[in-house]
């Protein structure tokens, strides 16, 4: 070794390499790699303020995934749940054994979507509240851990209405979860969940008896808590500026995504387009038991994936492993999921 090559001893490279982190933490994305800021990237705050809270930044806007919660299903296995009846059970135990998965059980995970645009404040679908067990209810909780007070929402979007979705409208006492927000819902969902037939035409849709019975109390309850407070929109419609809704029905009549766009930078929220981030992607023709009109979703579900793995816009799930972020990209002849990598 030359006398004045620097020996690299333990304590040295644990120096040098402490150097260099914070190096890299002094400097921010736009002196590493200029312009990326005004792009679609799921670019984090400089630290994630609470558990189940993942912050990140669309153009100017400030946005958090914020779990619900999430875990296995037990009553829902991906077969049939997920895939349908018509799905050849072999090929779905094929394709969840080769990414990993079990076989006989699904998870799933409730990402809600908070933006902050600087004017609004807006929260996208409420979670499950007490409806799921444990696996949801986190919502107002986690939002108060990471900072941002439940009261200071403005705007509540509801993508469409069922339980895991309309369930943290209220709390447990009864009392708006969001009570200073006006509540945002495509009009003919609303007429949907709110007509005096809504069983009636639950029951002739062929959804099962424990979905049905689990369905109307929650929009009963929930839906008649903001009759006084909702603003009903058709689908395509702006919400606040930066935010619009995207009809993307067959989930349910009036099911509609969420455009979120501030400069250059855009997200996709696809809500429950897409229910399983493998049977979905991999089989868009798959139709979960949850999808009202299996026909029309399957093609909702098709049409949607075609143009997001076609403009590569970044993307977030509501049932998708937290943070539900991510992009789709093409394989063979139909798609997969590949999750934006975390930034700290």
């Amino acid at each position: 070794m030359h006398p004045s090559s620097p020996v690299l001893s333990r304590r040295n490279l644990l120096r040098t390499s402490g150097a260099l982190a914070l190096a890299a933490g002094a400097a921010t994305v736009s002196n590493i790699l200029p312009g990326v800021a005004g792009k679609a990237a799921a670019e984090a705050s400089p630290a994630t303020p609470a558990v189940g809270v993942y912050p990140f930044r669309i153009g100017a806007f400030q946005a958090y995934s914020v779990s619900d919660g999430g875990g296995p299903t037990p009553n829902f296995p991906v077969y049939p749940a997920f895939t349908g009846m018509d799905a050849p059970k072999e090929e779905v135990e094929a394709l969840l054994e080769s990414h990993f998965l079990p076989r006989d059980v699904a998870r799933s995970d409730i990402n809600n979507l908070l933006v902050d645009t600087g004017t609004n404040r807006v929260l996208f679908d409420t979670g499950a509240a007490g409806l799921m067990g444990p696996l949801g209810g986190h919502l107002p909780s986690r939002l108060a851990a990471a900072g941002l007070d439940p009261s200071t929402i403005d705007t509540v979007v509801l993508s469409h209405g069922h339980f895991d979705h309309i369930g943290g409208i209220l709390s447990a006492e009864g009392k708006l979860n969001y009570p200073n927000a006006t509540f945002v819902m495509a009009e003919d969902e609303w007429a949907f969940w709110t007509a005096d037939d809504v069983e009636a035409k639950l029951f002739s849709a062929g959804v099962p008896d424990w979905l049905r019975t689990a369905l109307l109390p929650a929009a009963k309850a929930n839906l008649a808590a903001i009759k006084d407070k909702v603003t009903l929109v058709k689908a395509g419609a702006d919400v606040v500026p930066g935010v619009s809704t995207i009809a993307t029905h067959g989930h349910t009549p009036g099911h509609v995504a969420f455009r979120v766009s501030s400069g250059d930078a855009e997200l996709i929220n696809i809500v429950d387009v897409v229910h399983n981030y493998v049977t979905g992607m991999a089989h868009p023709e798959w139709t979960p038991i949850f999808d009202q009109d299996p026909g029309q979703a399957a093609a909702t579900r098709a049409k949607l994936l075609d143009q997001l793995a076609t403009d590569r816009t970044l993307t977030m799930a509501y049932h998708f492993p937290f943070p539900g972020l991510g992009h789709v990209a093409r394989k063979d002849s139909a798609y997969e999921w590949v999750p934006a990598p975390w930034v700290w």
